[in-house]
């Protein structure tokens, strides 16, 4: 639910940007999601500001970060900022000179979605509660409250334009755009405020505060936030491998349990939004319940399925099983399973963790729910979880509209990418039914895993946009990236290999594996074309390291018996991609809820999903000599790397020859040793 963050640009993943050099407020959640950034509060002094003008300079050099404690000097003011956090609350201690006047604002109309309701009202002398939007919070302060004064900004607010995706900028501010501002009664101890919050009610974050924080000083909380994280990251010890290597690993593995956020109180209570038409139009939104679990937020799946959420299924199966929980509870509602940015693979994640073991839920119900998305025939007026699904289902592929010169942003169906998403999800199901035992469906569900051939076009070697007609898009740039034309935030290289269900039937496609084999290599080596689009960053060739589409593209050489030169890509992405710049601390694109550094945490351990949905691993050369996982189910499994080479020369499991590429979650459940002979 917390997780506080130094903003420096609203609307930017986490709120936080190396780049930018000046500080806006401190917010009590993140979770690298452009809509979070709530509740924004700044340490101000004096009267050395404006309602327009309060942001703060601040340099690296007086910065200190790591889990569970974030610590900077705020020039403009002269006060130490430290921070750190429980579940459930924000502890912040702004350390100020001798003598100074203290103050702090609560810029409540900014947030990272834009402009947002709120209140903030004084509940006793070192106390104030409020809102903003439907998020609650209880802050108390260890000094008296004088007063809280209200800081007109100037009505007329620039609007910085956002990006082409809708990251960074500003929203033209509208409501009440003014800052409460409290000033607090002489002390020469540093100010220290506690915030509970809630999204249930302002009795929740009350409770929480209580529960959480309320007894406990600056230290305490944060050697408790130290230990927990010390005992995460140690579910996985690397022996061997660079320092740099080693700080990138932990730095990766730290981002895999920042998302989903818990949603639920200390007291179990979560809240539901009502639908609108269930009730009258001046009713409240909001009720709550107890469902017996801690909930958690739905997850980003497009970005998340791939790396994140697979590891979390390994680390902490107990959090997998009540994410799946949460969905389930949600989707009773609306009798479907959430989206969120693009294709359909919760569907994908529960099939996973469940061919991993994680059952602890009704089955059933992800079952039916997964079906609903699949078969909802959405279009002419028909709602549901996958756009266009009623075409797709009569055509077997999505079609795209005929536009002439779309451009990056043009927004239309993005039916290419569509198809194949929805065809992997068909897939994942599939692999449900299977375990159920519905074989009509898993019957149906593999025919329909098969549509990714209905948008690939043999003259180009490439999957393309087609019209309802079928007809090809004409004319087709495979070089140029869309948004939302024919392709979701890719352009045809960086689309046209997902098929990890089947892909030896996508390189069947081809007339010979050696001509599969010549694409790849175009695919790695033809130059990027310079265009400069968000989410679009880090090329090698066309293949784009910084977004999530095209991630497991370096293995496509093992389907054709070249393992090697998977590897030569394996090593050169992890290598000059991870910790880029003069600090060495920069990724390759944004991480999406710890998706891109999921990716590396896999390939620096040598084992990667190539297939989320699938309960196997494909094994590539580790970069260290012996990682050592915690399963959640209290085995360990180690991965000791023999040699040290390049090219794989033999894999045993368990002492035996593994046979082929892929190690099943089942032997490394058991605690089976996975040893990489290299030459």
């Amino acid at each position: 639910m917390v997780e506080a963050v130094p903003i420096t640009t609203y609307g930017s993943g986490s709120g936080y940007e190396y780049e930018v050099k000046t500080i806006k407020a401190f917010a009590q959640t993140s979770g690298t999601d452009w809509e979070g950034q709530n509740i924004p509060i700044m340490p101000l002094e004096g009267k050395n500001f404006t309602a327009d003008d309060f942001a703060s300079t601040y340099s690296h050099a007086n910065e200190t970060a790591h889990p569970g404690y974030y610590r900077v000097l705020l020039d403009r003011y002269h006060i130490n900022a430290e921070l750190t956090a429980t579940k459930r609350c924000a502890y912040y201690k702004f350390t100020y000179k001798i003598g100074q006047d203290k103050k702090l604002a609560f810029d409540l109309v900014h947030s990272g979605g834009g402009s947002s309701t709120w209140e903030l009202n004084k509940a006793g002398d070192y106390i104030v509660t409020g809102r903003q939007g439907n998020l609650y919070f209880y802050a108390v302060m260890n000094h008296k409250i004088k007063s809280i004064d209200i800081h007109k900004r100037n009505p007329d607010q620039p609007e910085i334009r956002r990006s082409g995706q809708g990251a960074g900028g500003q929203q033209k501010l509208t409501g009440n755009i003014d800052i409460p501002v409290i000033s607090f009664e002489k002390s020469d101890k540093p100010l220290e405020v506690k915030i509970g919050m809630s999204s249930v009610s302002p009795d929740g974050a009350k409770l929480n505060y209580n529960t959480e924080i309320a007894n406990r000083n600056f230290n305490q909380v944060y050697n408790e936030a130290d230990e927990s994280w010390e005992k995460l990251l140690d579910k996985i010890k690397v022996t061997g491998g660079t320092k740099k290597q080693k700080v990138m690993f932990y730095s990766c593995l730290y981002r895999q349990f920042w998302y989903p956020s818990v949603t639920s109180d200390a007291n179990g209570k979560v809240a539901i939004y009502q639908r609108r038409h269930e009730v009258p139009a001046s009713a409240p939104a909001l009720r709550d319940t107890i469902p017996g679990f801690e909930t958690y937020q739905s997850p980003e799946f497009w970005d998340t399925f791939r790396t994140d959420l697979v590891l979390l299924d390994m680390l902490l199966p107990d959090v997998s099983n009540n994410i799946i929980k949460s969905i389930i509870f949600n989707g009773e509602r609306s009798g479907l399973l959430p989206t969120s940015f693009h294709g359909d693979f919760a569907s994908s994640y529960i099939a996973g963790s469940y061919l991993r073991g994680i059952k602890d839920y009704d089955i059933q119900k992800a079952y039916r729910l997964m079906l609903n998305n699949a078969n909802t025939p959405t279009g002419n007026g028909v709602k549901g979880a996958r756009p266009h699904n009623d075409e797709y289902l009569k055509l077997g592929y999505v079609p795209e509209a005929n536009i002439s010169h779309p451009t990056t942003e043009t927004v239309s169906t993005a039916g290419t990418t569509k198809t194949l998403e929805f065809a992997y999800s068909d897939y994942s199901i599939a692999l449900m039914a299977k375990a159920l035992g519905d074989n009509d469906t898993y019957n149906t569900m593999m025919r329909r895993s098969k549509n990714y051939k209905n948008v690939f076009d043999s003259q180009t070697e490439l999957m393309r946009g087609r019209l309802a007609d079928g007809t090809w898009v004409t004319p087709f740039y495979p070089n140029y990236p869309y948004y939302e034309f024919m392709y979701r935030e890719a352009n045809a290289w960086q689309a046209s290999f997902f098929v990890p269900q089947d892909t030896r039937g996508l390189i069947a496609l081809y007339k010979s594996p050696a001509d599969f084999e010549l694409k790849v290599d175009s695919l790695f080596s033809i130059p990027w074309g310079g265009y400069a689009k968000d989410n679009l960053s880090c090329f090698l060739g066309q293949f784009c390291m910084g977004n999530q589409p095209d991630f497991n593209y370096p293995y496509l050489y093992y389907f054709v018996n070249k393992p090697e030169k998977s590897q030569a890509i394996l090593d050169k992405l992890m290598s000059d991609y991870f910790g880029m710049g003069k600090e060495g601390l920069a990724l390759a694109g944004m991480d999406d809820h710890g998706s891109l550094t999921g990716w590396y945490v896999f390939n620096a351990m040598g084992i990667y999903p190539y297939s989320p949905a699938d309960p196997e691993y494909i094994v590539s050369v580790p970069i260290f000599d012996k990682i050592e996982m915690q399963l959640g189910d209290g085995k360990k499994f180690t991965i000791i790397k023999k040699g040290g080479g390049k090219k794989i020369n033999k894999i045993m499991i368990g002492g035996k020859p593994l046979k082929g590429w892929f190690v099943n979650y089942d032997d490394m459940r058991k605690g089976k040793e996975l040893d990489i002979y290299t030459k």
